[in-house]
């Protein structure tokens, strides 16, 4: 199982910057359904349409000094040039220089800021020259003022100049295009089919190629998928892999739109998200309640992972997070990672192989008690 894991996480990586609706992004889409239908299983590709961001320049001019970035994907889609002086957040900047990752910071910021721009710096502790964008959480209803993302080559400088007042122009030219976005899927049908069913979920596109934040995910749903074709299964399991996750959770959307009322009526839904493959990150087990708790510490234990966070009884991160608001049981995987969404999270320098397997096995043992009656 190992080699396999290895195996699939690499030719993930290998394949580009997975954004959902790039070419990319649809040969991805193939390799994964081929991988599907080596395992035995007819695979099924659900396409749909959506408004993709482009943009076609996005950069900080002060004065002679031209710093490229990327523009938030949930930031309005329009040609912006807005010239003033550069600040800091607890400034009265025009433009206002951002150091703080986090959601509630950058939202605060956005929704509630009488600046006119913000320029977001990737964080210090990552390495130099690439930029960890943010998910687009609000894709499909653009918010606030525009946010220009850079890399923390340029943290320093950028800090000089806004403790300066410095004036500053920033410029971003974005539009959409119509894209197709395909989620991948199968169902390993139960020997009780009127059992509800047990969902098994996993995003599959991200910012760049996303080794350790994607990888151990698709390999996981691989291995349950392998494992449960020849063990044979007493409930339907329905396995997706979905496309859009860094654009609001698009596919997953799309998914549950094509599946009604699935999120609470499933038996359980088993979420493979982020991160759980990387190096130096903590593995962080969510649950919906006790039963499935007991049945992930048990299944950890025997499984060598030894070390992780909980999360019970509150709202979860990822794609778990609807099936909690609609009330319906899961186990959600997710853990830490240095590199999170930056271009250096590549095989197989990011991957932590001997934890991405101890948790395939952990997974593996869940889902065969999660499909039995």
């Amino acid at each position: 199982m190992r080699d396999r894991i290895a195996n699939v996480i690499a030719a993930y990586s290998a394949q580009g910057i997975h954004r959902t609706g790039t070419d990319i992004d649809r040969a991805s889409a193939h390799w994964l359904a081929n991988e599907v239908k080596t395992i035995g299983l007819i695979p099924a590709l659900f396409n749909f349409e959506f408004d993709r961001f482009v943009y076609e320049s996005a950069n900080i001019k002060i004065g002679d000094t031209v710093i490229e970035g990327i523009p938030c994907y949930d930031c309005p889609p329009q040609r912006s040039t807005i010239s003033g002086n550069l600040g800091t957040p607890d400034g009265d900047g025009d433009i206002v220089l951002v150091t703080d990752q986090s959601r509630e910071k950058l939202n605060e910021l956005r929704n509630n800021s009488s600046c006119m721009a913000l320029v977001l710096v990737t964080p210090a502790h990552m390495p130099a020259g690439g930029i960890a964008l943010l998910n687009a959480e609000q894709f499909r209803n653009p918010i606030g003022i525009p946010v220009l993302q850079v890399s923390n080559e340029q943290g320093a400088l950028l800090q000089q100049l806004s403790a300066a007042g410095n004036e500053a122009t920033l410029s971003i030219s974005a539009s959409t295009e119509t894209a197709t976005g395909i989620n991948v899927g199968t169902t390993i049908v139960g020997r009780q089919p009127e059992l509800a069913p047990l969902v098994v979920m996993t995003p599959r596109s991200s910012w760049w190629r996303s080794a350790s934040e994607r990888g151990g995910g698709i390999a996981g749903w691989l291995e349950i998928m392998r494992l449960l074709h020849t063990r044979g299964s007493d409930r339907d399991v329905i396995f997706t892999a979905n496309t859009g996750h860094e654009l609001g959770h698009t596919g997953y959307d799309y998914f549950v739109a094509e599946h009604p009322d699935l999120e609470s009526a499933a038996h359980a839904w088993l979420h493979l998200g982020a991160n759980f493959a990387a190096k130096d990150g903590k593995v962080r087990l969510q649950y919906s309640d006790d039963e499935i708790q007991m049945l992930a510490q048990t299944a950890a234990n025997i499984a060598g992972v030894r070390e992780y966070d909980e999360v019970l009884g509150h709202r979860p991160g990822g794609e778990a997070r609807a099936v909690y608001d609609a009330g319906g049981r899961y186990l959600s995987i997710l853990g830490g990672n240095p590199l999170f969404h930056h271009p250096e999270d590549v095989w197989p320098e990011a991957v932590d192989l001997d934890k991405t397997a101890r948790c395939c096995d952990m997974l593996n043992a869940v889902a065969v008690t999660m499909s039995s009656a």
